[in-house]
């Protein structure tokens, strides 16, 4: 009995010994320890380093082309601008006031409409002026009476001429009475002091108001100027007589100016100088309105110039891409003057070269670029 329990025992040791010596075998030829395994193992690892170090083919017309839009380097005009914002005025903008206090009786005008100088705006009530003015007038007439009758009498020698001058004196005060009286009823009426349009009505009918009191705002739009305030380094490159471009919200198209007058002092609080632009008559703005005046400090002709689309700046450093067939290359450049759509090229680039001027974020030097047809320049790319 107590030998087959020890042959129980003996086996199962037996089989995990066996399966031990294997393991390690196989452990020992996968690692290349077996002296006649290791030629094998190496020659197998040479091969799989042959074929992962082995490059692969590149086909460079696999590469995309960058389409691109290119310009010609160019002789041109350049300007250079200055640009200034301000609000359109009126030549003459005033609020027109009440010269004596009263009641409003009636009102005659309103906003928009256009009145003459003169032209009765508004009316106080005024019935008691109107009553000293006539009685001022009756006793001037009693008094012209006797001055006729006193210059006969004169004639006639009837009268001293003291007696004379008194009547003379008593006429004369009668008719300062009368004048008194019809400036005393002219200032119930409110008046335009020149033709213009009304813009603004202050004042209602029954309303108290006091003597200065606005009551109507009239303007005169012939002409309109717009004031600009210049650095004065730049007004003093401004010339009278010298066309200003104008933007307007309101206008589809820019409006034409011209410099006026140009202030010959400079304000001390903001350091700036005065211009004043005249607009043409029928300028289809408004007084009040913003605008955007651009006024030309500089200007030179028949210089290099490019489109300022076609600038890199990386820095203090300027350049562009030049296209040579299918490629391009980058070139430092030094720059001029600057107008609205080119820039003045003072060095770096030759007349006739070509340059991208779209597509170019991505671009350096070799990128292959494919120029697009309907920039009308693909031609330009192949010389």
């Amino acid at each position: 009995m107590a030998t087959k329990n020890r042959a129980r025992v003996v086996i199962p040791v037996a089989v995990l010994a066996v399966t031990l010596i294997v393991a390690g075998y196989f452990a020992a030829a996968d690692k290349g320890l077996l002296p006649w395994n290791t030629a094998v193992v190496s020659s197998a690892a040479a091969d799989t380093t042959v074929v992962a170090d082995e490059p692969e083919a590149v086909d460079e017309d696999a590469t995309p082309a960058v389409p691109v839009e290119v310009a010609e380097v160019a002789r041109r005009g350049v300007a250079a601008f200055h640009r200034a914002a301000s609000s359109v005025e009126a030549d003459r903008l005033v609020d027109v006031t009440c010269r004596t206090g009263g009641r409003v009786s009636s009102v005659s005008a309103e906003e928009g409409q256009w009145v003459e100088q003169g032209a009765v705006l508004a009316e106080l009530e005024n019935s008691r002026q109107k009553v000293e003015l006539r009685r001022a007038e009756l006793k001037l007439e009693e008094q012209d009476r006797k001055l006729t009758r006193s210059r006969q009498m004169l004639g006639e020698e009837l009268i001293s001429q003291e007696e004379f001058d008194a009547v003379r004196a008593t006429h004369d005060q009668a008719e300062a009475e009368r004048d008194l009286a019809r400036i005393t009823l002219d200032e119930t009426y409110v008046k335009a002091p020149f033709a213009g349009q009304v813009t603004r009505r202050a004042v209602v009918q029954g309303q108290m108001v006091q003597a200065a009191e606005a009551a109507y705002t009239v303007a005169d739009f012939s002409p309109l100027r717009v004031r600009v305030h210049l650095p004065e380094t730049v007004a003093t490159k401004v010339r009278e007589s010298e066309t200003v471009m104008l933007e307007s919200e309101v206008c589809e198209s820019d409006l034409t100016a011209v410099v006026e007058r140009i202030s010959p002092v400079v304000d001390p609080g903001t350091g700036t100088v005065q211009v004043t632009l005249r607009l043409p008559d029928q300028a289809r703005v408004r007084v009040g309105g913003f605008v955007k005046a651009r006024l030309t400090t500089d200007r030179k002709h028949d210089v290099l110039a490019v489109p300022k689309l076609a600038l890199v700046e990386e820095g203090g450093l300027r350049s562009v891409f030049v296209a040579e067939a299918d490629t391009v290359r980058k070139v430092e450049i030094t720059t001029g003057l600057y107008d609205e759509t080119h820039v003045e090229i003072t060095s770096g680039l030759e007349e006739g070269w070509v340059v991208v001027t779209l597509g170019r974020g991505g671009l350096r030097t070799g990128s292959r670029v494919e120029v697009l047809d309907d920039s009308n320049l693909a031609e330009l790319a192949a010389r």
